[in-house]
């Protein structure tokens, strides 16, 4: 049975990815700012937003989840999964009053847990002290996806990445390009150097080659696709390491292409 993956949008402006197989459909984050904007991305890239059967939500800042898009997700009846520390940060941060009654909160731990035919692993991430950051490996049958976001260290984090068949990252910021437009809070997110190692080392410890890396999480203004791709292939270039999988980069404000994982 095939598993797949789409990112809806991926950048400091907001975040939706896509994962579905033939009979569960699942997106991981929902900070699409606005309910016209939410409709009409659900709308244009799944079959029907009604069987949505859940939305993950790695953490609580407003470029993955906040109060416009739950008004929408609530109409569409999806479970609602995030880590029990955050369910009572949720309501204080983006329920702005409103009771949200019909919404399904499901809380997750650090232990597996399933939707439909997927099996979710959260292992968290060093990101930003106030708000506690998931990212997860994904598995259906016999492939495994790894997808995490915002964090700004990896060293502890590698055991998830080894022999995946599919990992979507973060490349958030070019160092050059953060020193002429320099923002505090790019500290909490992984410049392309940190991303190349990462995934240098992760080649190099794997026993299985993945069958495509997807860069994600590029700032507008500190980094282009472009760059973190030519990072992460110089990197590999300069260490005598092969790239031997396909590596491309999600686009900041668009659908991106649909992946067989």
């Amino acid at each position: 049975m095939a598993f797949y993956f789409k990112s809806l949008c991926s950048s400091s402006s907001g975040n939706c990815l896509l994962l579905w197989t033939d009979t569960t459909t699942v997106i991981i984050d929902c900070g699409l700012g606005s309910m016209k904007r939410t409709r009409r991305i659900l709308t244009e890239n799944l079959p029907s937003p009604q069987k949505l059967d859940a939305v993950i939500i790695s953490h609580l800042h407003g470029d993955h989840i906040s109060y416009y898009p739950l008004r929408v997700l609530e109409q569409y009846h999806p479970s609602i999964w995030l880590h029990k520390t955050s369910l009572k940060h949720l309501k204080q941060k983006h329920f702005n009053g409103y009771g949200f009654a019909k919404l399904n909160l499901k809380p997750f731990t650090n232990r597996k847990f399933t939707v439909g035919d997927l099996t979710f692993e959260p292992f968290q991430l060093p990101h930003h002290p106030d708000y506690p950051t998931y990212g997860f490996v994904i598995e259906h049958q016999r492939e495994k996806a790894v997808i995490a976001t915002d964090f700004n260290y990896w060293q502890n984090s590698i055991e998830y990445f080894i022999d995946a068949d599919f990992i979507f990252v973060e490349a958030n910021h070019d160092l050059d390009l953060l020193e002429r437009y320099f923002n505090p809070n790019s500290q909490f997110h992984m410049s392309n150097p940190q991303t190349a190692q990462l995934l240098h080392t992760v080649r190099r410890q794997s026993k299985k080659i993945p069958k495509t890396v997807m860069l994600g999480h590029i700032s507008s203004q500190r980094n282009t696709p472009n760059i973190a791709l030519r990072e992460v292939t110089a990197t590999f270039e300069t260490n005598a390491g092969k790239l031997d999988f396909r590596l491309c980069a999600a686009p900041l404000e668009t659908a991106g292409e649909v992946i067989e994982i």
